[in-house]
């Protein structure tokens, strides 16, 4: 079974779209470069064609908070406690989310109710992890759209191994991105 070793983390440059002329090959080696794993599973690599659709993973959603750092160990630690403790307190039921990972970010929808509830770019998104200690949560930062403040969101999954498999497929979806942005800017 693969692991990932402490979280996977990305640092990318605020701002703009795919494609913009300010976001730069060095902007995504610096991002992928944060990604750290201790062991790969074979298969990964030839995950690419039901990446390129999205991967979908089955979660329940525990909530968000606001974080003052894009990327982090700690920070993302501490985001995560402060998550699960509000969600025990509270005796609602928690969302259950598809959440579906691609080169194009991360879409949620209602399992449920098959409704649409974000699509977050895969350029918003600034650091993923596996928490050390609540080892089926999965939690991502990402900047707001509406209001730029970065949001850490956390899932729980059903296994330890379902987190970890969220993490590296994001991580897959990072090396795509930044494979199809150099093909698209190579006749520049």
């Amino acid at each position: 079974s693969s692991t990932a070793a402490g979280s996977a983390e990305a640092a990318m440059r605020w701002g703009g779209s795919a494609g913009t002329s300010h976001r730069t090959a060095g902007t995504w080696l610096m991002l992928l470069s944060h990604f750290v794993f201790t062991e790969l599973p074979e298969s990964w690599a030839d995950m690419q064609e039901p990446l390129l659709e999205g991967m979908c993973f089955t979660l329940k959603y525990l909530g968000m908070t606001l974080v003052e750092k894009p990327k982090g160990e700690d920070m993302a630690a501490a985001a995560i406690r402060r998550i699960v403790a509000t969600a025990r307190v509270g005796a609602r039921k928690f969302q259950k989310v598809i959440l579906t990972v691609s080169p194009r970010g991360i879409s949620l929808q209602d399992a449920d109710t098959k409704e649409m509830v974000e699509n977050i770019s895969i350029y918003r998104i600034s650091y993923c992890t596996t928490d050390k200690l609540q080892n089926k949560v999965f939690a991502y930062v990402a900047q707001s759209q509406e209001s730029g403040a970065l949001e850490c969101h956390a899932f729980l999954s059903p296994k330890k191994k379902i987190a970890q498999a969220v993490t590296l497929t994001v991580a897959q979806a990072f090396q795509m991105a930044l494979d199809l942005w150099e093909a698209a800017n190579a006749g520049r």
